[in-house]
């Protein structure tokens, strides 16, 4: 049977473009908080060598008690508890608790709302870093399928770091794109019979069943978090679109 695209999502390619020319006008606006999160994260803390040698060391044997006892999945890389480049790579909320503990969500928007769960505190500072944050600023609506520290964490080994550089800034925006929708989207209107344009002779598969909804190989683990611009939908991995091969189902 062939698929139908999903004419609600049609704007993603709107989105897309949107997303681009903020990037070169919000270099500026976005170059201070970068800058202060290295300083941060770079800033040495007084004390002698010993102490900090004896920190580091004491650091390094909890990080590796921790990977010791991981569950060992390949799906999710836990070395050394994980950080890399200042992004936590381990989620530490039940998926179904996320956000149960703001009282209304739609009076946030969907970026200010995703920033209260460190669990996607990872997909936040990449969608910083790729200065599309002042776009999700907007009236919207949005869908946003939110990947979890988790859902980074199982890249590619290397991947992340890859994407994190200033070079690669294009690619970033690149993976990040399939993660938003110019339209709100719940839940129950995702069917198998549907896919989602992402240009570039490519498209988002969808896959629904009784239980789960996977939109391109990323399973819906909190979905429907209403935003007064939009809605979120937390996800366990990174959608990827496929090629378009012109062959029907």
């Amino acid at each position: 049977m062939k698929k139908r695209m999903l004419k609600p999502l049609a704007a993603i390619a709107v989105i897309s473009m949107t997303m681009f020319s903020c990037a070169s006008s919000n270099d500026q606006m976005n170059s201070t908080a970068m800058d202060d999160t290295t300083t941060s994260e770079t800033q040495r803390m007084a004390g002698t060598d010993e102490q900090m040698d004896q920190t580091h060391q004491t650091d390094m044997n909890s990080d590796m008690a921790r990977t010791e006892t991981a569950t060992g999945s390949d799906s999710v890389r836990y070395e050394s508890d994980v950080r890399s480049g200042g992004l936590v790579l381990t989620d530490d909320i039940a998926y179904s608790d996320m956000f149960d503990e703001i009282e209304d969500t739609k009076q946030m928007g969907v970026l200010e709302l995703a920033r209260t769960s460190s669990n996607l505190s990872t997909f936040i500072k990449l969608v910083e870093q790729a200065d599309m944050a002042s776009a999700l600023e907007t009236e919207g609506p949005f869908t946003v399928f939110a990947p979890t520290n988790e859902a980074f964490a199982a890249l590619p080994e290397g991947k992340l770091e890859y994407l994190m550089k200033p070079e690669n800034k294009a690619e970033l925006i690149q993976t990040l794109q399939s993660h938003f929708l110019g339209a709100d989207v719940s839940s129950v209107q995702f069917s198998s019979t549907q896919r989602i344009g992402a240009g570039d002779d490519k498209y988002i598969p969808i896959d629904v069943t009784a239980n789960t909804t996977t939109i391109g190989g990323a399973t819906i683990v909190k979905p429907d978090v209403k935003a007064s611009n939009g809605v979120i939908h937390v996800v366990d991995a990174i959608i990827t679109p496929v090629a378009d091969t012109g062959v029907t189902r």
